[in-house]
């Protein structure tokens, strides 16, 4: 086995999208995943127990060159280190550091130093995250050098069998999870707004009861809640819909549905964000997360639709050449 990618959740696209460059250029990677922990503490820590020795376990048995591990957590970036400090010590640690790392409470867990320390590359996902990074000095320990930024790639979808559903209600698509770093109270008043637009969440109702204490019986009519969906009916949503709705309330973050976004070529509204307006540019339609802010954004999305797409074209030739001489970069540090 030539690389091995630690994954403590159960999926993550990134992940999927950055195997398939490994494979290509570094040789064969397999990704582990793991099931998500419970939110009880002491459960969580003896899941963390659990993985740490199942990984180093896995590690040992097919001795990989590489090794790269999403965080946070950082304790999955334990089992790859002790690997290292015990069996192998040429093998490369590679942390793939998601946004959350950057700040309270992982970047001042117990631990996280050092364990940050022992990799050999960091990768962030964004410039915004990494001049965060070098204007706060939250890594002060760690090689700047070996702080590298890499985008996510932009996916690429076949759009012969599915097509834009062609109706008098726009139907608006709003990836959601439900977590508190979404503005989904705002999205619920600004559907009320605009009555005249459907608009199709994921995520499920008792998150939606339990963070932000809103009842399936209080949506207005035009919001529908699809729950867990499976990728084909994921990605069949995306196609078909007439805008997607991307909101966060971080500057940093870059969002995985506005970059499935961008392959599939949809017209966007999208959080008025520093890493967002970076990347997408002239590409999206951009909003304060507000609901009136929102449903003015929908609709001018919709009327602008034509204008929004030759766009969007623009800026993801730019997005790939940009990722191509960023993934040249981490290439040719770790090969």
């Amino acid at each position: 086995m030539t690389n091995i990618f630690i994954v403590w959740t159960k999926y993550q696209a990134r992940v999927e999208t950055l195997k398939e460059v490994l494979n290509e250029h570094l040789g064969k990677t397999e990704v582990v995943y793991r099931e998500n922990p419970p939110a009880k503490s002491f459960r969580k820590i003896l899941l963390y127990l659990e993985y740490f020795f199942e990984d180093l376990k896995y590690l040992n048995s097919k001795k990989p060159e590489r090794i790269f591990i999403q965080t946070p957590p950082s304790y999955a970036l334990l089992a790859p280190i002790v690997y290292k400090l015990f069996f192998k010590n040429k093998v490369k640690i590679v942390c793939d550091m998601h946004n959350a790392m950057t700040r309270r409470p992982w970047i001042s867990r117990i631990g996280t130093k050092f364990l940050i320390g022992k990799c050999d590359l960091i990768l962030v996902h964004n410039e915004i995250v990494y001049k965060n990074i070098l204007e706060q000095n939250l890594f002060e320990y760690f090689n700047k050098e070996k702080i590298l930024v890499l985008e996510d790639k932009t996916p690429k979808f076949e759009f012969n069998s599915i097509s834009q559903i062609d109706s008098e209600r726009p139907l608006v698509f709003f990836p959601a999870s439900f977590n508190n770093d979404e503005p989904i109270e705002e999205v619920i008043n600004a559907a009320k707004l605009i009555p005249e637009f459907d608009l199709v969440m994921t995520g499920n109702y008792k998150k939606l009861k339990e963070n932000f204490n809103i009842s399936q019986e209080s949506l207005p009519s035009n919001i529908k809640i699809t729950g867990w969906i499976p990728t084909e009916d994921y990605n069949k949503l995306l196609l078909e819909c007439n805008i997607l709705l991307g909101l966060t309330i971080f500057d940093d973050i870059q969002m995985s549905v506005s970059n499935e976004g961008l392959g599939a070529r949809k017209v966007m509204v999208l959080s008025d964000k520093k890493a967002l307006r970076q990347i997408y540019g002239e590409g999206a339609v951009f909003t304060e997360n507000n609901a009136n802010s929102i449903a003015e954004s929908l609709k001018s999305a919709y009327f602008q639709s034509d204008d929004l797409r030759l766009k969007i074209n623009e800026v993801s030739e730019n997005k790939e050449n940009r990722y191509n001489s960023q993934l040249n970069k981490v290439l040719n540090t770790i090969n």
